[in-house]
């Protein structure tokens, strides 16, 4: 598997979750960009979390993305409305394959409170060594589709921007 730069990030009910994921995509030689939030006791708006991921994936900072909440629902929910981001919520190794081969996706988003550590870093290796469209068995019309799909995708909302991380304080 060859090294890719990892956007990371999370809200407080993933805080613990994005620390095991951080090691573990280091010692698998990424680079991980950690784009909060820092610690667990602030309050950090997952929409403000979503943005720092998406700019990175924007301006091609980054090839992937992470996002770790409480179920992956806010997480992907707060990247998924910015243009560059193909994001899929994923609860198991073959649907965070899947997400790839099928999607395209871009950004893997997960909750702390449904996928164990061990079962995450499974979960982040699939999706980063799974290609788009490795899927044989389907016509070259229905990959067209997905192809044409994950472009529409990408193509739609606002473009991110850079900036601070929002929370309640």
């Amino acid at each position: 598997m060859s090294s890719k730069r990892i956007a990371l990030g999370a809200v407080v009910k993933g805080f613990e979750l994005k620390s095991t994921v951080r090691e573990h995509l280091t010692q698998q030689g990424h680079t991980v960009l950690d784009l909060g939030c820092l610690n667990a006791e602030t309050f950090v708006k997952y929409p403000s979390v979503g943005e720092a991921i998406a700019h990175t994936l924007y301006t091609g900072d980054a090839d992937f993305g992470v996002v770790l909440c409480s179920y992956g629902t806010s997480g992907s929910t707060g990247v998924a409305k910015f243009r560059g981001v193909c994001a899929c919520n994923c609860e198991s190794i073959k649907t965070a394959e899947a997400a790839r081969k099928v999607n395209g996706a871009n950004v893997l988003c997960m909750g702390a409170s449904v996928v164990s550590p061990e079962v995450a870093c499974e979960m982040i290796d699939a999706f980063i060594e799974a290609e788009f469209l490795d899927i044989p068995q389907v016509p070259q019309k229905v990959q067209n589709f997905r192809r044409e799909a994950r472009q529409q995708l990408i193509a739609c909302g606002e473009i991110p921007k850079s900036r601070e991380l929002q929370t309640l304080d």
